[in-house]
């Protein structure tokens, strides 16, 4: 009979070679063993812990769960078992999500992306694998959260521009999953938890009061041999050998001719006879020494110590403290010697255990206590106090999710199984605008996304609300928030100076100048993101310009390209100019309050000259020397002739756009007498009314028109009619 305090856990170990099952009841203090049961596979239904044959498997659970409601007297219905730990899968996977910086991190943020992180592993597995099979995940671990790319203990409550996790997430194939489901429908049982076989045994035979020391704990089967390793508290690492008892049956059979499970019956008495009698598959009857039988199988079962070893110092790095055996595959002679000897280790320090070592147990038959009974122990125990996942099937949006579940199973578990991610939780936050306003940064916030909304059983949840069996889970769409928008008015001062004028006659009062990206904008201006914004008060004539609207172009130069003599030349020009209080200015001149401003436009261009004197040509000039009176006096004129477009012209005339302008030397200078009276000084009044001007040019009189030449003699004077003595005898004569 079961007490009030007390309830009842059934355990099964579905392995290489055989099927065991234990009823226990769970009491404050104990596990009592009610009924236990064994049957060995007739045929390979099962290889290396994966299930190869449902049906035969299926089979051996109903004769065992028989003999198990017999020995009790009441049926069962809800089992616990263990995965192989060969299956397993551990993979990391990360996930990051930018925050808006004034935003507090929520702890259903935090789990969303731990959801995330979990996805993203699931992910690499796929791909790892090369495989579209899919996997159960049955935990996971955090191994550190980042805040702005730094570790952060738990970012619950923080602030920042950005939250990471990283973790290792742990998976069953669903094809292992599904088999073992499959035999347990079949023979009318219902899965109410599961384990992986290394955690079973680590509960059995290494608990948490032990775990503080550096122990291997290996759990030798029929086709794998599983590894945990302890230290400091806890589990730091699995591992799986897929070399076990099976290969030294195999080697057995390949020296002496045997089938498969002959070879396994004489394996099981080489440990307890001196001499196995056997016969083989010609029929021949052989009786051989054990001793023999051992040193022929010496090298297959060095090879599996070998092997053993390496992995665990793969594992730890350094040998162990003490390696614990389990399982029947630890009882092969000269095994753990063998492995002592690898590992470096004294004989002592390597054990085979059974169950005496599970604390916390009554009512073991005999026929259970060996290496091989402690993994179902482990199971039950794991039962008895839920440490392990149940296989739940829920609805998320109309669709059936079948998922694992553990004592604390939340609504995220099973979003997570339904393959529904963080992206789908909570809405887009609008973007943000960020500006920087004279050097300093602006942030305009954008509306916070709206998460969706998720029913559980038609009840508000959230992510960590925890998971009834059959549960109905409703998650309507995330909204996204709404992105930030502003004009230019909304990040400039309030108390913004202006400048007050005359313009034109008229008085005016001017606002600082605003550019956004380089370009002049006004104040309603929309803001584009990550935009430069820079304002500054009215202080020049060329910003009280721009300030009244004249754009920036209208205030550049107008450049006009020509060819001078052959080359290209640019022509640049203000078609107006400015006057301040009635002065004419540069645009760059300063303004101040109460100042009149005047703008006139010019439609005059530039002429010929002005190019000339910008590019600082020197006009030709020609040369007639004379003497006047006896003294040389230097005559000069223009030497040379310009032509605009191959057409002569003047030098006042106006430039075009793409004008061709040629300045050509030409000495043809040809100055005349009366030139000669812009060189000299003569009082050009005569001295009384008789007096008479007399202009002599190399001894002949000359009228103002006769043209000169270089070395001309030249003179002039006043002459009275009745005097002749300022005239030479020759001049005389001439008279």
């Amino acid at each position: 009979m079961v007490s009030g305090d007390s309830r009842m856990v059934f355990a099964l170990d579905t392995g290489t070679r055989s099927i065991i099952g234990i009823v226990a009841e769970v009491t404050p203090d104990a596990l009592h063993i009610r009924a236990a049961a064994r049957e060995e596979h007739r045929g390979r239904a099962m290889l290396d812990g994966q299930i190869h044959d449902v049906n035969q498997v299926a089979k051996l659970v109903v004769k065992v769960k028989k003999q198990l409601e017999e020995q009790l007297g009441q049926s069962l219905r809800k089992v616990a078992v263990a995965a192989a730990g060969r299956v397993l899968k551990t993979v990391k996977g990360e996930a990051e999500r930018d925050f808006p910086p004034w935003q507090e991190i929520s702890e259903e943020e935090v789990r969303s992306l731990e959801l995330e992180a979990v996805r993203a592993a699931e992910r690499s597995l796929a791909e790892n694998e090369k495989t579209e099979e899919r996997f159960y995940c049955v935990g996971y671990s955090i191994t550190e959260y980042r805040l702005n790319g730094e570790k952060i203990g738990n970012p619950v409550g923080q602030r920042g521009n950005s939250v990471g996790v990283r973790l290792i997430a742990t998976f069953l194939p669903q094809v292992v999953v599904d088999s073992l489901i499959a035999v347990l429908e079949r023979a009318g049982l219902e899965m109410e938890m599961m384990t992986l076989e290394p955690i079973a045994a680590i509960e059995a035979v290494i608990p948490p009061t032990m775990r503080h020391l550096n122990l291997a704990l290996v759990d030798i089967g029929a086709g794998t041999s599983d590894i945990a390793v302890t230290s400091q508290g806890s589990v730091s690492a699995y591992a799986m050998v897929p070399l076990a008892g099976d290969e030294v049956t195999e080697k057995l059979c390949e020296l002496y001719l045997l089938d498969f499970f002959v070879g396994e019956q004489v394996k099981r008495q080489l440990t307890k006879k001196k001499s196995v009698n056997f016969r083989d598959v010609l029929g021949i009857q052989h009786k051989v020494s054990s001793k023999e039988v051992v040193a022929s199988l010496k090298e297959t079962v060095n090879e599996i110590a070998r092997e053993i070893g390496k992995t665990i110092l793969e594992l730890n790095q350094t040998p162990p403290q003490a390696v614990i055996c389990i399982g029947g595959g630890s009882l092969t002679p000269g095994l753990i010697e063998e492995l002592a000897s690898v590992l470096g280790l004294s004989r002592e320090r390597v054990a085979v255990r059974d169950t005496s070592a599970v604390r916390g147990i009554e009512g073991l038959s005999a026929e259970f206590s060996g290496p091989d009974g402690v993994t179902p122990l482990g199971i039950a125990l794991m039962a008895a106090h839920p440490q392990g996942l149940g296989l739940s099937q829920v609805r998320v949006n109309d669709r059936i999710v079948r998922l694992f579940r553990g004592a604390r199973a939340t609504v995220a578990d099973a979003l997570l199984a339904a393959g529904i991610g963080f992206s789908e939780l909570y809405g887009r936050p609008g973007l943000s605008l960020t500006v920087e306003v004279n050097g300093k940064v602006e942030i305009i916030k954008g509306s916070l996304g709206e998460p969706a909304k998720i029913t559980l059983n038609g009840e508000p949840a959230t992510l960590d609300t925890p998971l009834p069996p059959k549960a109905t889970i409703c998650v309507e769409e995330a909204k996204p928030g709404k992105d930030a928008s502003a004009v230019v008015k909304d990040v400039l001062p309030t108390d913004l100076p202006s400048l007050r004028i005359t313009f034109n006659g008229e008085p005016r009062e001017l606002s600082p100048l605003i550019f956004m990206n380089g370009e002049l904008v006004t104040p309603e201006t929309t803001l584009v993101d990550r935009a430069r914004v820079y304002w500054f008060p009215v202080s020049t004539v060329k910003d009280v310009l721009l300030a009244l609207g004249y754009s920036e172009e209208k205030l550049q130069p107008e450049i006009l390209r020509v060819t001078l003599n052959g080359e290209q030349k640019e022509v640049a020009f203000l078609p107006f100019a400015v006057y301040r209080n009635n002065r004419p200015v540069e645009l760059s001149e300063e303004v101040k309050e109460g100042d009149q401003i005047e703008l006139r436009f010019s439609e005059q261009r530039p002429r010929i000259s002005d190019l000339l004197a910008r590019e600082n040509v020197q006009l030709p000039r020609a040369e007639v020397k004379v003497y006047v009176n006896g003294k040389p006096v230097t005559l000069t004129g223009k030497g040379y002739r310009v032509f605009k477009n191959e057409k002569e012209a003047t030098l006042e005339e106006e430039l075009d756009d793409g004008d061709v302008v040629e300045v050509r030397s030409d000495s043809d200078f040809k100055p005349i007498f009366a030139d000669i009276f812009n060189h000299i000084s003569f009082d050009r009044d005569p001295p009384n009314p008789a007096a008479r001007l007399v202009t002599l040019l190399n001894g002949q009189e000359a009228k103002f028109t006769t043209p000169l030449r270089d070395g001309d003699k030249i003179r002039i004077f006043w002459k009275h009619e009745n005097l002749l003595q300022n005239i030479t005898p020759d001049e005389r004569h001439h008279r």
